[in-house]
Parts: C-alpha cells; sequence; structure tokens
C-alpha cells in the first residue's frame, strides 16, 4: 500500500505544511495517531529546548525549579528558538514537506509563518486540538514522572497562560483557515471525562499553588502593581474561556478524531 509520505515525496505539486495548534498536554499526538505519517518530517522546538536543558544540567521538571534553574531555562530556550527558526528557514527554503508540532500560543506569528509558507509555494494545514484548563495543567503536572525523567513539566503558571492564547485564538484561526469547514482546518476536542473543576480559583488552588517559584527577586511597587494587573485582566479572560456557553461552542463544532484524519488525509493527497 502507498502510504502518504510517499504520495507527498512523488508530488509535483504544492509541498505541505501542517500546523499543530492546541495547548500543553492538548493530545495533538492522539490524533495524528494511526495516520500513515511515518518519514515525514516533524519540526518541535521542544527537542532542542529539552537538549539544552539537558546539557546545562537543569532538571526537566520545571515546575520546581530553583531562581538559577529558571534563569538558565529562559537561555535554553532562546537558544533553542533561535537554532529551531533557523532549521524551519531551510525546510521552507528546500520546499520539504512538514508538520510544525507546537501550541500556535501566538495568533500573530503563527498568522505570519502562514503567509511565509504560502508565499514560497506551500499548501497549509491547521490541525486545532482543544482541551479544557484542568486536562492541560494535569498532563503537565504528570508529565515528567510518567515519562520516567525524559520529558518536560512547565511551571504551571505557563501553561494556564498558554493554554489561555491558544483557546482564545480558536475562531481566529478557523477564520484564517477558511472557516470549520474548509479542507485546511479541523479541530478535535479532547477533554477529560466525568467530574473536573470548572472554578478558577480552586483549579489555581490545586495545580498552580503547590509549585509557586521560591526565592524570587523582590518587585518593586510598580512592578508589582503592572503584575497584579495583569494577572487580573488574565483571570477574566480565562474566566470567559470556562464559561459554560463558549465551551459549548467550541465543542460543538469538533469533529471525531477519524473525521479529522480522514480530513487530514484527504489534504495531503489532495494533488493526485
Amino acid at each position: 500500500m502507498i502510504s502518504l509520505v510517499q504520495l507527498l515525496r512523488e508530488a509535483q505539486g504544492e509541498p505541505k505544511a501542517i500546523i499543530l495548534a492546541g495547548a500543553p498536554g492538548a493530545g495533538k499526538g492522539y490524533v495524528l495517531r494511526g495516520l500513515d505519517l511515518g518519514g515525514l518530517k516533524v519540526m518541535n522546538v521542544d527537542d532542542k529546548y529539552i537538549a539544552n536543558l539537558k546539557q546545562a544540567n537543569v532538571s526537566l521538571d520545571l515546575k520546581r525549579s530553583t531562581p538559577e534553574e529558571r534563569s538558565e531555562a529562559a537561555k535554553a530556550m532562546a537558544a533553542a528558538v533561535k537554532d529551531f527558526k533557523a532549521d524551519v528557514a531551510d525546510t521552507i527554503e528546500a520546499k520539504e514537506s512538514f508538520i510544525l508540532d507546537g501550541t500556535a500560543a501566538s495568533f500573530k506569528k503563527t498568522a505570519e509563518l502562514k503567509s511565509e509558507l504560502e508565499e514560497a509555494g506551500y499548501d497549509v494545514f491547521m490541525l486545532y486540538v482543544y482541551t479544557d484548563l484542568e486536562r492541560s495543567l494535569k498532563q503537565n503536572q504528570d508529565r515528567f514522572e510518567k515519562s520516567g525523567g525524559e520529558d518536560r513539566s512547565l511551571a504551571p503558571a505557563i501553561v494556564m497562560r498558554t493554554w489561555m492564547d491558544v483557546t482564545k485564538n480558536y475562531e481566529p484561526y478557523r477564520e484564517l483557515f477558511g472557516g470549520y469547514a474548509s479542507d485546511n482546518f479541523a479541530l478535535v476536542a479532547n477533554t477529560l471525562e466525568g467530574d473536573k473543576l470548572e472554578n478558577l480559583e480552586d483549579i489555581i488552588k490545586k495545580y498552580l499553588d503547590p509549585f509557586k517559584p521560591t526565592n524570587t527577586k523582590p518587585k518593586t511597587p510598580a512592578q508589582q502593581k503592572r503584575s497584579d494587573e495583569r494577572k487580573a485582566k488574565e483571570a477574566e479572560m480565562i474566566k470567559s474561556l470556562l464559561d459554560d456557553e463558549f465551551v459549548e461552542d467550541i465543542t460543538s463544532d469538533s469533529l471525531s478524531k477519524e473525521a479529522a484524519q480522514m480530513r487530514l488525509k484527504k489534504f495531503l493527497s489532495k494533488w493526485v
């Protein structure tokens, strides 16, 4: 049986780029699992980030990191992003088809990348995987231990902020890629089953408070004021994204895993 990757390699048409969007722990790999994508290039800045953390002897359990480890982790990420951007540029120049495995937390950067890819002759697809905030935080909290120390757990505050950014961008992404029924967009909702926390204060108490950074540098009054204002604004945004009506709107748009896979297959082979 001819594989999707073989079809891509033999294609004379446009190279393909699949952009994955979803918060940490959303389950993007869960949706891709079962597709015949073996050999298709997968690009993820985390690969370089984790390698840099190990080289710097920084624990991948970043939810428990010290101030010194947080400083080294920031340097490791900056270096990883620099190298990753160069790799993506080389891949685009070579007209290689690829999967960009990330969160797509920044709408501006993702929209710019889409335009760059299309100008370079690419056909671009977005797979958006929605998950609820608690699942994202729970998956992150357990990731380091479940991986035997080989995968990183981020600071939960960063996970929550990333979840907020990705989730609020759902509708803009849907429109950017041509709408819900577009051949170049698929949404899958992958949420917790059974009882879950719905109150933001309860979520923070369970998942963020146990891992509050310690020994941090004291803020000036002006810095503290800006921090408090930012947190209050973010809390209001997150509460709106936890609202039952919003959750119902986004989950009602969801395709099944199988339907999303069929749309991906169609995208990868539509040059035929």
